[in-house]
């Protein structure tokens, strides 16, 4: 498995550092939830890799209407 030290980690929301070194960052009031795209950056401090990952809409109107659907 791969080594994680929680206290190196590094947290953002839209570009404001919430995380910083496994502890509280700045403070999540400065973040601006305004849009509709949220950036979430996480950094663990470990290697050079990088990844981008792309998320759906989880707000309570899409929850709503795809509950309808049975599996």
């Amino acid at each position: 498995s791969a080594a994680f030290d929680p206290d190196r980690l590094n947290v953002a929301i839209n570009d404001v550092w919430v995380c910083r070194n496994g502890s509280v960052g700045d403070d999540r009031d400065l973040v601006d939830m305004r849009y509709r795209e949220v950036r979430i950056t996480a950094d663990l401090a470990e290697g050079g890799e990088s990844a981008v990952i792309w998320a759906n809409d989880l707000t309570a109107d899409y929850v709503h209407e795809n509950s309808a659907y049975s599996s």
